[in-house]
């Protein structure tokens, strides 16, 4: 500040008051172009300026340089305006910064939330249709075991002829036995005729049996799966709920933060205000006990005394009258 000053002084080493003006417009100048008018707590060179112009400011009231010391009160005004008002855009604006941080830190909490649950049900339908996978391959291996198992037993099943192909048999091979070879072929042929037709039969009705045996586990199974698939989405639905429910306290525990935070910088910008403006006020002068404070004898006007109104005693002696008597005497 000194050597601001000091490029400012002329031959005589005094520098102007429009100088020392110009040099604190070209120091404001200076803070807009650096993008200093943010910066938190009083500016050294303002509050300097505000020194050197207050003392300046009284030296001209003390000097009765009125006009003079009315120009320094009239800039002394105009800067702490300005300081006030550019330490309360630095507190604005270092609040707003505090709520965007916040913000900020809420709205990665709120990503890495999602994230997290987004993740947590990519796994869990991953799982779930591996459970679906596994369950309907045991369904396929079960039923072709099933299918092989049943074939296998009507396989081995004896089958069981009527009575009447049994007695027709019975008398081919009598008559063949009796080398009655013509009758015994004509009975054959009726015999064989009904075999046919009773192995028809009964392979219609295995073929029954099969398809209701297969079709009651076919239903045991889809049971099973939908079963499966109902608990999956069961419990999918209760993820989506309590994610839901998560997230609602999520965000209103961030609301609360937020509206923490507003309450707490009403409060501080309500003090800092104060004390800025306490910081700005001009500082009271005392007023010095000496004989430069008293009025100066010459300075005072002298008022006559008003003759007395009052009517004096009757025993008092007149002035004039008692100058008289002295005179004769």
């Amino acid at each position: 500040m000194l050597d601001e000053l000091d490029d400012y002084a002329n031959e005589k080493n005094e520098v102007s008051f429009s100088d020392f003006i110009a040099l604190i417009q070209s120091n404001m100048q200076q803070q807009e172009a650096e993008n200093d008018q943010f910066r938190m707590g009083p500016d050294p060179k303002v509050m300097e300026f505000v020194t050197i112009l207050e003392e300046y400011r009284m030296k001209c009231e003390e000097d009765g340089n009125y006009l003079e010391a009315q120009r320094a009160d009239t800039q002394l005004t105009a800067l702490r305006k300005q300081e006030f008002k550019r330490q309360s855009k630095a507190l604005k604006a270092k609040q707003i910064a505090e709520r965007q941080d916040i913000q900020i830190a809420h709205n990665m909490q709120f990503n890495d939330f999602n994230q997290a649950w987004d993740q947590y049900m990519e796994e869990y339908d991953r799982m779930a249709q591996a459970y679906v996978k596994q369950m309907t391959e045991k369904h396929a291996t079960d039923l072709r075991e099933f299918q092989e198992k049943l074939q296998q037993e009507i396989l081995e099943r004896p089958p069981k002829f009527s009575k009447e192909l049994i007695e027709w048999r019975r008398r081919q091979h009598r008559l063949a036995q009796q080398k009655s070879y013509g009758e015994a072929q004509k009975i054959k042929k009726i015999a064989d005729e009904i075999e046919e037709d009773e192995r028809s039969k009964m392979n219609e009705e295995h073929r029954q049996i099969f398809t209701r045996k297969e079709a009651k586990l076919r239903q045991q199974q889809q049971a099973e799966l939908h079963a499966l698939l109902k608990r999956v989405d069961g419990r999918r639905k209760e993820h989506l709920k309590q994610r839901n429910l998560d997230s609602k306290r999520l965000l209103q525990r961030n609301r609360n933060v937020q509206a923490v935070l507003e309450s707490k910088q009403i409060v501080e910008a309500t003090k800092k205000l104060q004390d800025i403006k306490m910081s700005l006020l001009p500082k009271e002068r005392s007023i010095p006990r000496g004989s430069y404070n008293v009025i100066p004898p010459q300075a005072r006007v002298i008022r006559p005394k008003k003759p007395s109104t009052s009517r004096p005693p009757e025993h008092a002696t007149s002035p004039s009258t008692a100058t008289f008597a002295n005179n004769e005497y």
